[in-house]
């Protein structure tokens, strides 16, 4: 599935190891590796609902300063991005965290479509040997051949499929350590098996797919509008009900969020997209094995638990507390700037003393101040007075930075000059 899905799904895969190996049972472990996965990316979530709700405070502030410069946009923008920092708000903070889940599903997609890879641990050798057997054992090499291929992302579920249609054939060819097999139309060619030899192979994956369901559905099948006479009800309920759990949640934060901004305007448009990605979800929950949708279901199961909770927390008072916190955070931050602001500002106060300021003005450009400006004309510095000159105007600059920020003038000023003087 790409090396990105591999990256996410190695350690994903690992996790789910463990947890299939204390429970033994697949849907379970799906039901534990959700709630562990939304408890991981609960302070993500806390940040984000923190700051949606701080948003939803100062609204009535932006809704008036949005009136007040309505003609002149870069006033506006100037004025929000001062009233966000003044109350310590980053309104772009939870764009980043809204692709983690998203992130995490294309992790447990590899998961679900390989879990011989992620929870058995057979290395590719061994899936491509149990590959060669399926295509040696069925009844038409080539058309199997063609299925595999056309279907590689599930090619695992397939082998596992087949195996538990006919194990004994399957146990045969590990016991000779060949195959004998004709692919697209060639002369019968015989492989040595090596790889697949060497672990239990049959028994290990018969196991694993007994245990491969929840409540009697097995997940390793795709759920289907048209299901068989052998299919259970909850394999074809499934992407419904993951659907309209995703729709349900996606109702409650639209009522909160009214609740909270009366005067929120409607969303128009993206209403469709709101309500219309759980429809979505239900179509696409048809195209994947059960143990996709069954994800799905349990994640908008603990997400809707976990919004309730969070706008509950998150009442107008303690979101008050919060914003008198970050107030104050916001006006240390001004005054006690970073290192590099201090830097830049003492440049510039420097700059501004050397171009038009007192005690005296330099002629020529800033690369060039070689004469000094009087009441009794122009004249040459020497280079005593222009060292002595610069160092009046850096203890000038660094006396107004020290007033700026607090400090004492002994603690902003330049290092004494440790050179000798020549006699």
């Amino acid at each position: 599935m790409g090396l990105l899905s591999n990256i996410i799904a190695i350690p994903l895969g690992f996790i789910m190891k463990l947890i299939y190996a204390g429970v033994g049972n697949y849907g379970i472990a799906i039901i534990l590796f959700t709630l562990f996965t939304r408890l991981i990316l609960l302070p993500v979530s806390y940040k984000q609902q923190k700051n949606s709700a701080r948003l939803q405070l100062i609204n009535p502030k932006l809704a008036k300063l949005r009136e007040k410069y309505k003609d002149q946009p870069e006033k506006l923008q100037l004025e929000t991005t001062k009233l966000y920092q003044d109350e310590n708000i980053n309104p772009y903070s939870s764009c980043l965290t809204s692709f983690i889940p998203l992130i995490l599903l294309w992790g447990v997609l590899a998961v679900v479509y390989k879990p011989m890879t992620y929870i058995l641990g057979y290395d590719e050798a061994v899936i491509q040997e149990a590959k060669s057997i399926v295509i040696s054992i069925s009844d038409d090499p080539q058309a199997t051949t063609k299925s595999l291929n056309k279907n590689s992302m599930r090619e695992e579920l397939l082998i596992m499929d087949r195996l538990l249609q006919n194990p004994e054939a399957f146990s045969a060819c590990i016991q000779d350590g060949r195959i004998e097999f004709v692919e697209d139309g060639e002369e019968e060619s015989v492989q040595k098996l090596s790889a697949i030899t060497e672990v239990n192979f049959v028994p290990e994956v018969q196991k694993f797919a007994s245990t491969f369901t929840i409540g009697g559905t097995n997940l390793s099948e795709t759920p289907s509008t048209k299901p068989s006479e052998n299919s259970s009800v909850f394999l074809f309920l499934l992407p419904i009900l993951s659907g309209l759990m995703q729709l349900i949640l996606t109702i409650y934060m639209q009522r909160m969020q009214k609740k909270k901004n009366p005067d929120m305007p409607d969303m128009g448009g993206m209403n469709i997209m709101l309500y219309g990605m759980p429809l979505f979800s239900v179509w696409l929950a048809f195209t994947v094995p059960a143990g996709v949708g069954f994800y799905w279901l349990c994640s908008a199961v603990f997400s809707f638990i976990q919004t309730v909770a969070l706008y509950a927390w998150f009442n107008d008072e303690r979101v008050e507390k919060i914003g008198e916190i970050e107030r104050e955070k916001a006006k240390q931050q001004k005054r006690r700037p970073s290192m590099m602001q201090m830097m830049l500002e003492q440049q510039e106060e420097m700059m501004r003393q050397q171009n038009g300021g007192s005690p005296a003005k330099l002629s020529g450009g800033p690369a060039n101040r070689v004469r000094y400006s009087d009441d009794d004309g122009e004249r040459k510095l020497s280079r005593s007075e222009m060292e002595e000159y610069n160092t009046a105007v850096i203890r000038e600059a660094r006396r107004r930075m020290a007033e700026k920020y607090g400090e004492t003038e002994e603690n902003s000023a330049p290092p004494a000059n440790n050179k000798k003087k020549k006699k």
